[in-house]
Order: C-alpha cells, then structure tokens, then sequence
C-alpha cells in the first residue's frame, strides 16, 4: 500500500511533550541530525521503522526528512482560533491505494491520490482536486484552519487549490501534527512550520484575487476568497485593505485603531499580533513626519528635548 498523507490531529494519543505554537521544523542541525528521527527534537514514530533525516534529496540547507513505510508525529499545543502550516513535500512515485482518515478527533486531512491527484477532506467527505503533484520535484503546501469558523484552505505552490472546506471534527484543540507514508517508495518532508499569527512571506498570503486582501483573510471575514472590496468601508470605519494591515476585524465597529494619550508626551493602542508599529514626529503638519522608532510594545513616551520643546509637535503611528 502506497499512501501519503499529512494530517492534524485534535487525538491526545500522543505522550511526548506538546511544542507550543509557533514550531519551525527545518530538519537542520542542531536540533536534528543524521539518522532515525524517532525521539530527536520531540519527534515520535507512531507506526514502521524507517523515518529518517537524511542528506541526499533536500528542499533547503542540507537535511530533510525521508520517510518509507512509516508514520511520525510531533505533539503540537495552541492557543489561538487560528493554524498556518506550511511545508514541502517531494514524492517518488503514484501511490497504488488511497488511505482513509481512522481517527474521529482530526482537524484537517489531505493526501496524494493513485493518480497523484490532491484530495482533501470537507467534513468527512473526499474531495479530488484538479491540482496534480509531480513526481521528483519539491512542492510547497500552504494550509489555514480557522476552528472559529471551523473550515480550512489549502495552497499549492502559491495558487489557491481549495477554500471553504470544512474541518474533519468538531474539535478546536490542535494536539499533533502527522506525517504518513505506507509505502516502500521514499518521500522526503522539509521546511515544515506551524504558526497562528498570519506568515510574512507573500506564498503562504495566497492572494486570487490580487485585491491586496490574502485569500484566508477574506474567507475568514466574508466567507469568501474573492467577496470582499478593497476600498468597501467596514462597520469599524476603516477600508478593508486598512483593516487588513491593522490586523482589524472590519465587521467589529468597536474595533478600530486608536490612541490614548497618558501625559503630554506619551500615548498607548492597542497591539495586533504580527503587526508593527513605527512612530513618527513632526513639528509642522505641511513638513512631512519623520521617523522616530519601531515600537517594540504598544506604548511611546516620547524623551528628547530636540522635540519635547518645541512650541508644537504632532505625532503619528504607522501599522504594517
């Protein structure tokens, strides 16, 4: 039998300790080396033997994990409503039977068919995509699981492969991450990394529509990856492409971005994660601001008397 499957698991079968959110598994030295990864970086083999970090077929640095025949996972502990996961996979050869998901508590499930089709599961029906893998060549996978709205996306390569699916369960607790291959045909992970705060890099911002809105940021809000405007004004007062860079919820109106004075000199807001605030100054609003600092939390008091004294001064936040 020939399967390759990736799946999230909500089960608490797993007895190594959780890592809490966000894990980066690069398959890299230190925290791997050469050899069985069964027990190396809180890595479990949970079925086979042979589950290996390896040199030879690598997506990035110099190791990655090859896997024959067997299963491994890595007890994962969230805390937020929101996982990216994103990793590379390269398959050796078409898998001869198609696996099924076993366990009731799965969060998301999706493996690489007999004609090297994608399917993924919506609910706990198959769904075949028209996205086929290539044989000896690496390819991303980007995943969202929103178990606020319980529904997952899956990206390949960049392009939007299927939205609006919804989760395996009902369970909202993310417990591990599974890895399976039942075949003697080799299959070779990297670059595995499970996050909740939305990734920097412009792959895992799969992005249809190209509106500037990513894709799981519209089905998140409007349910779809292509319902929202850019420019439509949001119960918080805000355009959506501003409630998107602030890191705001644009059919919260209480949620918006605003400034609370504490003394002459300093202010707090609100912090968004994954967002950064830079602080900016100036004396004359016809002059232009200039940068003053990145704030590292979510409040400025502002010490320099090249400012402090002047007559006036204006001061100005700006989220990316």
């Amino acid at each position: 039998m020939k399967t390759i499957c990736l799946i999230a698991l909500s089960a608490v079968y797993i007895s190594a300790l959780a890592s809490v959110l966000p894990f980066t598994e690069p398959f890299e030295t230190p925290a791997v080396t050469n050899g069985a990864i069964n027990g190396q970086n809180e890595w479990m083999l949970t079925g086979g033997t042979n589950a290996i970090v390896q040199t030879d077929a690598v997506q990035s640095g110099s190791q990655a994990l090859k896997i024959q025949n067997s299963q491994v996972a890595h007890a994962l502990s969230n805390t937020q409503n929101s996982v990216w996961l994103s990793f590379h996979a390269r398959i050796t050869a078409a898998p001869d039977i198609n696996p099924v998901v076993t366990n009731a508590n799965t969060s998301i499930a999706f493996f690489v068919d007999t004609n090297r089709y994608l399917v993924v599961y919506s609910g706990t029906n198959q769904i075949v995509l028209s996205s086929q893998i290539p044989v000896a060549v690496w390819t991303r996978f980007d995943i969202y699981c929103d178990y606020a709205r319980t529904n997952w996306m899956i990206s390949v390569n960049g392009t939007n492969a299927a939205y609006g699916l919804s989760l395996y369960s009902d369970n909202r607790q993310l417990q591990s991450v599974l890895i399976d291959n039942n075949s003697t045909n080799a299959v070779y992970f990297d670059e595995l990394a499970v996050q909740e705060v939305e990734p920097t890099n412009l792959v895992a911002n799969i992005d249809k529509d190209r509106d500037g809105l990513p894709d799981w940021w519209e089905q998140h809000y409007f349910g779809s990856i292509t319902n929202a405007a850019t420019n439509s004004v949001g119960s918080n007062g805000l355009t959506l492409l501003q409630s998107y860079i602030a890191g705001l919820n644009p059919g919260d109106a209480a949620d918006t971005f605003d400034l609370t004075r504490l003394a002459e000199k300093k202010f707090s807001w609100v912090r968004k994660s994954g967002r950064q605030y830079d602080v900016y100054w100036t004396s004359n609003l016809t002059s232009g601001f200039t940068y003053i600092e990145t704030a590292a939390g979510s409040e400025f008091e502002d010490t320099s008397t090249n400012r402090t004294l002047k007559p006036s001064g204006f001061y100005q936040i700006r989220v990316h």
